[in-house]
């Protein structure tokens, strides 16, 4: 389908109901591959997790207790495809792992100090083998599934962003100095056995892309940096989000897409999704109809949600939202959830209660649902 104007209606979402109104701030979200939870990770270092009602005219989410053990922002979690576990990880450098469905809410499974410091991204393989973290220490760590340590990559630089590509075999690596790398795993690719005691073949990198305009250095501060990524369900296209950085300080920018071609590294688009003040892409979700749903985050209050298509100049649709921390796409394709900021919040100490108490900032989740969805 290629027509302007249905492509528009069928990409422009409308809120399925009022925000539900979450009592902290949530950074990070995942969809269990059932789709009757939804998992986010909190910056009071718990795992907050919601069953999805379905059998509704619209999704109704209940909330059941959080989950516990991490010790600070829980920057990135995941859920596995057996549809029973999920892990996550923190900024001091912690990796948990759940049974979400249970109503327990200890680990089952938890490393401390996996990383020095930030883990930034936690990712699980499609074939559902291996779990992958990265973070400020310039490691790329893999895990079994019941948190063993099977290898790492010494990449550099403080690690942003990975993803496995859809056949497991490999894993695109981005950072906050926008570096980005691809590297083969071990067992992938030559079959003959790695020389040595019996040691698997390390992985070794297979190209880099040239990410460098999404970073800037501005006097002592490093700006922009890789903040999403997506591979394509084809594996064909890697796509990268950040800023075309201005300044530091207050940051300015336009949020840009780079999309890259995976066999050659060359880069087949560039696309600025908005104004210089709008600053940040924050995050990736793809549509099943073949269209890439992109959160963003700028100014204090500046934020959107966009159904935009690789092929395309402009988005199909934007929304204006709060500073959007996350996206994500409903198994079932028929909506899709929005971790937002609430509104009116600058986080100066202005924004006070009748009681002239400051008042803390907190997510409100956006429950957006699509025209041709039949709930």
């Amino acid at each position: 389908m290629n027509d302007p104007a249905l492509l528009k209606a069928k990409f422009t979402p409308k809120a399925a109901k009022k925000p539900l109104e979450l009592p902290q701030q949530f950074v990070s979200a995942c969809f269990s591959p059932t789709g009757v939870f939804l998992l986010a990770g909190s910056m009071e270092g718990t795992v907050g997790r919601w069953n999805v009602v379905l059998d509704k005219p619209e999704p109704e989410l209940t909330e059941k207790s959080p989950l516990t053990g991490l010790t600070s922002w829980v920057s990135a979690c995941a859920c596995l495809p057996d549809g029973k576990l999920a892990v996550a990880a923190d900024s001091f450098g912690n990796l948990a792992c759940w049974s979400y469905c249970d109503d327990g809410v200890d680990p089952v499974w938890k490393v401390a100090n996996a990383h020095d410091g930030w883990i930034r991204c936690v990712m699980v393989s499609p074939d559902g083998q291996k779990i992958a973290t990265c973070g400020r220490d310039g490691r790329v760590l893999f895990w079994s599934t019941d948190g063993k340590q099977q290898s790492e990559i010494k990449v550099g630089g403080d690690l942003s962003e990975l993803r496995f590509a859809p056949d497991s075999k490999s894993i695109f690596v981005g950072s906050l100095e926008a570096k980005l790398s691809q590297w083969e795993l071990a067992g992938s690719g030559d079959p003959r056995p790695a020389l040595g005691a019996g040691l698997p073949t390390p992985p070794t990198k297979v190209r880099e892309f040239d990410a460098a305009l999404l970073f800037k250095p501005d006097r002592l501060q490093l700006v922009g940096g890789i903040r999403a990524m997506a591979v394509s369900p084809d594996g064909a296209l890697l796509l990268v989000g950040g800023t075309q950085p201005v300044n530091g300080g207050n940051v300015q920018g336009k949020p840009t897409v780079l999309a890259f071609d995976v066999a050659t590294g060359e880069l087949k688009k560039k696309a600025e999704l908005g104004a210089t003040g709008d600053v940040y892409v924050t995050d990736f979700a793809w549509h099943p109809d073949g269209c890439w749903l992109i959160s963003t985050s700028g100014n204090p209050g500046q934020g959107k949600f966009l159904c935009w298509r690789v092929e395309d100049e402009q988005p199909l649709s934007e929304t204006k939202l709060s500073n959007c921390h996350a996206v994500r796409q409903h198994p079932s394709g028929k909506w899709l959830a929005l971790l937002t900021t609430n509104a009116n919040s600058n986080g100066n100490g202005k924004v006070v209660d009748k009681d002239g108490s400051y008042k803390g900032n907190s997510s409100p989740l956006v429950v957006m649902t699509f025209p041709d969805a039949n709930m």
